[in-house]
């Protein structure tokens, strides 16, 4: 959601779109750095990268990326390539020391990326705001950007 953090976000009760209460982008009573620790362990086990996603359940863009990675082509990549941790933000007022560890800026808006080797290294991460317009993007278009951060190691927008 562009500007999100220079914006109050909108109000949950105004969107034209909904989430699905029984199975919402970010679990709003997560721990994140459990989650994310869990996650590390799985990659280096299988050799997979992690993708932590950042974001929030009213960020329309946070839900269509969602929904874009759940797509059959690109969740078939997804899961042989990658072990996703959501991270919700709340209002900005929860989990934004993660984001500063992983050194992702939320400036430019959410869902933000950071991704990481399955030895922990980090790999990259989204501080140009290549995931926030993720409701402009098709699956395709997500899964030949998450190609390149796994062939190439680089993050660029999505195309």
């Amino acid at each position: 959601c562009a500007n999100a953090t220079a914006q109050k976000p909108p109000s949950p009760k105004a969107a034209t779109w909904e989430v699905d209460p029984a199975r919402p982008p970010y679990d709003v009573k997560a721990d994140a750095k459990k989650d994310l620790a869990e996650a590390q362990a799985r990659a280096r086990k299988s050799g997979k990268f992690v993708m932590v996603i950042f974001g929030a359940n009213w960020c329309k863009d946070c839900i269509v990326l969602h929904q874009l990675l759940d797509e059959p082509e690109t969740h078939a990549y997804v899961a042989a390539h990658f072990e996703i941790v959501g991270v919700d933000l709340g209002r900005f007022d929860k989990n934004t020391d993660l984001a500063k560890q992983l050194a992702v800026n939320l400036d430019k808006g959410i869902p933000a990326a950071a991704f990481l080797a399955s030895d922990g290294s980090s790999v990259g991460n989204t501080n140009q705001g290549e995931l926030e317009a993720s409701r402009n993007y098709h699956s395709d278009m997500i899964l030949r950007f998450l190609h390149e951060v796994v062939d190439n190691r680089k993050i660029t927008r999505p195309h």
